[in-house]
Protein backbone atom coordinates (compact mmCIF):
# COMPACT_ATOMS: atom_id res chain seq x y z
CA UNK A 1 0.00 0.00 0.00
CA UNK A 2 1.25 3.63 -1.02
CA UNK A 3 1.49 6.92 1.44
CA UNK A 4 -1.63 8.26 -0.87
CA UNK A 5 -3.57 5.15 -0.88
CA UNK A 6 -3.47 4.77 3.42
CA UNK A 7 -3.27 8.79 4.27
CA UNK A 8 -4.84 12.23 2.99
CA UNK A 9 -1.76 14.30 2.08
CA UNK A 10 -2.53 18.40 2.08
CA UNK A 11 -0.71 20.74 1.50
CA UNK A 12 -0.84 23.59 4.48
CA UNK A 13 1.54 26.01 3.22
CA UNK A 14 3.19 26.28 -0.26
CA UNK A 15 6.82 27.12 -0.40
CA UNK A 16 6.77 30.73 0.09
CA UNK A 17 9.15 33.80 1.65
CA UNK A 18 8.75 33.54 5.36
CA UNK A 19 9.14 37.49 5.16
CA UNK A 20 5.87 38.08 6.56
CA UNK A 21 4.03 35.27 8.80
CA UNK A 22 2.20 32.67 6.90
CA UNK A 23 -1.10 31.06 8.06
CA UNK A 24 -1.67 28.26 6.77
CA UNK A 25 -5.25 25.93 5.06
CA UNK A 26 -7.07 24.59 7.63
CA UNK A 27 -8.36 21.10 7.39
CA UNK A 28 -11.08 19.43 8.93
CA UNK A 29 -10.23 16.43 11.80
CA UNK A 30 -14.09 15.34 11.95
CA UNK A 31 -13.15 11.96 10.11
CA UNK A 32 -9.31 11.61 11.03
CA UNK A 33 -7.57 9.41 13.74
CA UNK A 34 -4.35 11.31 13.71
CA UNK A 35 -2.56 14.36 12.51
CA UNK A 36 0.93 14.98 11.25
CA UNK A 37 1.67 18.44 10.49
CA UNK A 38 5.58 18.69 8.51
CA UNK A 39 7.04 22.00 8.29
CA UNK A 40 10.37 22.64 6.25
CA UNK A 41 12.30 25.55 6.29
CA UNK A 42 15.15 27.15 4.85
CA UNK A 43 16.49 29.59 6.68
CA UNK A 44 19.54 31.53 4.46
CA UNK A 45 19.29 33.43 7.66
CA UNK A 46 19.39 32.71 11.39
CA UNK A 47 16.32 33.47 12.58
CA UNK A 48 14.52 31.86 15.82
CA UNK A 49 10.84 31.42 13.77
CA UNK A 50 7.70 30.45 15.75
CA UNK A 51 5.97 27.78 14.33
CA UNK A 52 2.39 27.30 16.06
CA UNK A 53 -0.39 25.17 15.84
CA UNK A 54 -4.38 26.39 15.89
CA UNK A 55 -7.74 25.13 16.40
CA UNK A 56 -11.01 26.62 14.55
CA UNK A 57 -14.80 25.40 14.46
CA UNK A 58 -14.72 25.20 10.98
CA UNK A 59 -12.56 25.69 7.63
CA UNK A 60 -13.40 28.97 7.14
CA UNK A 61 -11.31 29.50 11.19
CA UNK A 62 -14.37 30.65 12.54
CA UNK A 63 -12.97 31.40 16.15
CA UNK A 64 -9.21 30.43 15.43
CA UNK A 65 -7.26 30.20 18.90
CA UNK A 66 -4.46 28.21 19.50
CA UNK A 67 -4.61 24.44 20.50
CA UNK A 68 -5.36 23.95 23.88
CA UNK A 69 -3.22 21.09 25.00
CA UNK A 70 0.40 19.86 24.25
CA UNK A 71 1.37 17.66 21.27
CA UNK A 72 4.47 15.81 20.67
CA UNK A 73 6.65 17.43 18.61
CA UNK A 74 9.99 16.59 16.69
CA UNK A 75 12.77 18.65 15.05
CA UNK A 76 15.68 18.24 12.94
CA UNK A 77 17.47 21.49 13.15
CA UNK A 78 20.13 20.55 10.75
CA UNK A 79 18.94 18.18 7.52
CA UNK A 80 21.96 18.67 5.39
CA UNK A 81 23.79 16.41 8.82
CA UNK A 82 21.34 13.71 8.62
CA UNK A 83 17.91 12.77 8.87
CA UNK A 84 17.39 12.48 12.99
CA UNK A 85 14.41 13.62 14.24
CA UNK A 86 14.42 14.76 18.07
CA UNK A 87 11.64 14.52 20.14
CA UNK A 88 11.23 17.90 21.85
CA UNK A 89 9.12 18.93 24.95
CA UNK A 90 5.45 18.72 23.94
CA UNK A 91 3.74 22.40 22.85
CA UNK A 92 1.17 23.89 20.69
CA UNK A 93 4.40 25.65 19.17
CA UNK A 94 8.20 25.29 18.20
CA UNK A 95 10.36 28.18 18.24
CA UNK A 96 13.19 27.04 15.95
CA UNK A 97 17.13 27.50 16.64
CA UNK A 98 18.33 31.07 15.26
CA UNK A 99 20.95 29.23 13.03
CA UNK A 100 20.83 29.18 8.98
CA UNK A 101 20.30 25.97 8.33
CA UNK A 102 17.81 24.21 6.74
CA UNK A 103 14.83 22.62 9.25
CA UNK A 104 12.04 20.08 9.41
CA UNK A 105 9.50 20.38 12.25
CA UNK A 106 6.57 17.76 12.77
CA UNK A 107 3.48 17.67 15.27
CA UNK A 108 1.52 15.14 15.83
CA UNK A 109 -1.84 15.45 16.46
CA UNK A 110 -4.82 13.51 18.50
CA UNK A 111 -7.66 14.92 17.30
CA UNK A 112 -9.09 14.46 20.81
CA UNK A 113 -6.56 17.38 21.85
CA UNK A 114 -8.60 19.96 20.47
CA UNK A 115 -11.71 21.67 22.13
CA UNK A 116 -14.37 19.13 20.52
CA UNK A 117 -16.27 20.70 23.33
CA UNK A 118 -16.87 23.62 22.25
CA UNK A 119 -17.53 22.77 18.22
CA UNK A 120 -13.63 23.13 17.50
CA UNK A 121 -12.94 20.36 14.57
CA UNK A 122 -10.19 21.71 12.48
CA UNK A 123 -6.90 22.52 12.58
CA UNK A 124 -3.80 25.00 10.78
CA UNK A 125 -0.67 25.27 11.18
CA UNK A 126 0.92 29.07 11.44
CA UNK A 127 4.63 30.06 10.76
CA UNK A 128 5.86 33.39 12.24
CA UNK A 129 7.79 36.31 10.18
CA UNK A 130 11.68 35.91 9.86
CA UNK A 131 11.12 39.48 8.22
CA UNK A 132 14.11 37.45 5.55
CA UNK A 133 13.09 37.24 1.97
CA UNK A 134 15.48 34.79 1.42
CA UNK A 135 13.96 32.47 3.88
CA UNK A 136 11.14 30.07 3.10
CA UNK A 137 8.48 27.59 4.27
CA UNK A 138 6.31 25.04 3.17
CA UNK A 139 4.13 22.31 5.28
CA UNK A 140 1.93 19.38 4.70
CA UNK A 141 -0.68 17.36 6.45
CA UNK A 142 -0.91 14.45 6.76
CA UNK A 143 -4.05 12.39 7.60
CA UNK A 144 -5.22 9.15 8.91
CA UNK A 145 -8.77 8.87 7.96
CA UNK A 146 -11.45 7.22 10.28
CA UNK A 147 -12.84 5.69 6.48
CA UNK A 148 -10.58 4.03 4.10
CA UNK A 149 -11.70 4.15 0.63
CA UNK A 150 -10.48 5.25 -3.09
CA UNK A 151 -11.76 8.74 -2.84
CA UNK A 152 -10.95 9.75 0.47
CA UNK A 153 -13.49 12.54 1.25
CA UNK A 154 -12.58 16.24 1.13
CA UNK A 155 -10.87 17.95 4.53
CA UNK A 156 -10.89 21.44 3.14
CA UNK A 157 -15.02 21.52 3.42
CA UNK A 158 -16.97 20.99 6.69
Amino acid sequence: MTLVEKYKVVQAVEPKTTNAAITGAYVSLKNVINATVVVNLTQAVGHATVISLYQAQDVSGTGAKTLSNNIPVWANEDVSSGDLLIRKTDGVSYTVANTAKNKQIVFHIDPAKLDINNGFTCLNVRIGASTQVTNFASAEYILDSKYAGDVPSSVVVD
